[in-house]
């Protein structure tokens, strides 16, 4: 029998009433670390999940996310299989058929044995219920209960976290789409090792300058959008990567977010991150995002992440595209046709001539149709053209157009005129003078 105290935790599919945020256990380490000795072996003899994957690589990252999201120094030492019910000293996970003699509820998928003394953390045993159908994937949750997420939930416990469902959290004792610790779980680390681990007061925020192409990837190191969100996207687990933009004229600011394997989304914010201007999901070529607002002389908050809410990764290109120095490369001539020197078409660049336009029929408003276009060869050293295409809409983006002696941003949207279906035409959208 053990001389100090054992508290049991387990992992159900139940929902309990809900509590206050980030609940404790009342013991903890001494010290911001601590070390698991393990070879995940389940109850079918198998070392992988049915997807391929090795559920020591599983836990293995289940502590880093730990590590990653609070600085909290997991080591896991892998090769050995101690018994989890023995009072060894060692921290340990395994799956077994049973809790140590007793049998799992009906909707337990884990428990965790904790033994301390005085409120302090002497060691700490996971045990799976080898009787579910564990798998091991990322995304939505499957009949299969997620082995990596559920290990994340109960290292939880072994750090001295208890069970919260008040707020999202990867202690909410109901399994569900969370993968990573949420910003509460952070805080209750926070609260209790403040002394022991140097948290991060937010997301690592880049400085993103106009004209310039940025590569990145989202990945499983960059912060999340439940750290910078409450509601509505407070369960969110998507990745996010944080910029700050400064606008140097009042002006149109575009901002193109371009991947081959996420479905990418933006955002505008101001300053403070707090407030979102302005947003979008596809309207770029694809799942590209094409974000367009006009923006005030200042510093704005650049969001770059996806669609789905959960940790989709992969490699992205982001740029702010706004003309606000030197001559324009367009301009409004007095005949009132529009010459472009420079207009970006699928990442091609053509010279292109609009002359005014009266359609039969269609809205009141002034039109051009295209008289000419011709590729620029060779192609400019510039990325920022005088005018683009919408990839998606086709309209016209002029950053800026010189017109009756002031600069515009203006915007010309596509019309389709059907008494004449082979003619391009462009109608004036929106043109706002600069100060």
């Amino acid at each position: 029998m053990k001389s100090v105290p054992i508290l049991a935790v387990a992992l159900c599919l139940f929902l309990p009433q809900p509590s206050h945020a980030y609940r404790l256990s009342g013991y903890k380490w001494p010290q911001a670390e601590t070390s698991f000795v393990y070879d995940l072996i389940d109850t079918q003899g198998r070392t992988r999940s049915p997807s391929g994957q090795s559920w020591n690589d599983a836990f293995r990252e289940a502590m880093e996310r730990w590590r990653n999201r609070t600085g909290f120094a997991f080591e896991g030492n892998e090769g050995t299989s101690p018994d989890p019910c023995s009072d060894d000293g060692l921290n340990t996970a395994a799956f077994r058929l049973d809790k140590c003699g007793f049998a799992f509820g009906n909707s337990t998928l884990a428990i965790t044995y904790s033994v301390f003394s005085r409120g302090t953390l002497k060691e700490t045993d996971i045990i799976f219920n080898g009787n579910e159908p564990w798998d091991i994937y990322d995304g939505p949750l499957r009949y299969a209960p997620d082995f990596t997420r559920v290990a994340v939930h109960e290292l939880g416990h072994a750090l001295g976290l208890d069970h919260e469902d008040s707020v999202p959290s990867i202690m909410s004792s109901r399994i569900g789409d969370l993968t990573i610790p949420q910003l509460d779980d952070v805080q209750g680390i926070q609260a209790l090792y403040q002394d022991g681990i140097d948290l991060p007061d937010g997301c690592d925020i880049s400085p993103l300058t106009i004209n310039t192409i940025v590569q990145r990837q989202l990945d499983l190191s960059d912060c999340r959008r439940a750290d910078i969100v409450t509601t509505p996207f407070g369960s969110d687990d998507s990745l996010v990567d944080l910029y700050d933009l400064e606008m140097p004229v009042t002006g149109l600011i575009i901002i193109r977010m371009q991947s081959e394997t996420l479905d990418s989304y933006l955002e505008i914010r101001d300053p403070s991150g707090n407030t979102i201007l302005a947003s979008d999901d596809d309207s770029g070529t694809g799942v590209n995002a094409f974000l367009t607002a006009r923006l005030e002389k200042g510093r704005y908050r650049i969001v770059a992440n996806t669609a789905f809410e959960w940790a989709d990764t992969g490699e992205y290109t982001l740029q702010a595209l706004i003309h606000f120095e030197g001559e324009a490369t367009s301009r409004v001539n007095a005949d009132k046709s529009i010459s472009i020197d420079a207009v970006e078409y699928a990442g091609l660049y053509y010279r292109a001539t609009l002359i005014p336009f009266t359609p039969q029929t269609g809205p009141p408003g002034r039109y051009w149709q295209l008289a000419s276009a011709s590729l620029l060869t060779p192609q400019p050293d510039s990325p920022i053209p005088g005018a683009l295409v919408s990839p998606d809409s086709l309209d016209l983006i002029f950053n800026p157009i010189p017109a009756l002696g002031k600069l515009y941003d203006a915007v010309l949207e596509r019309y389709y005129d059907p008494d004449f279906p082979g003619v391009r035409i462009w109608r004036l959208k929106s043109a706002v003078p600069r100060p």
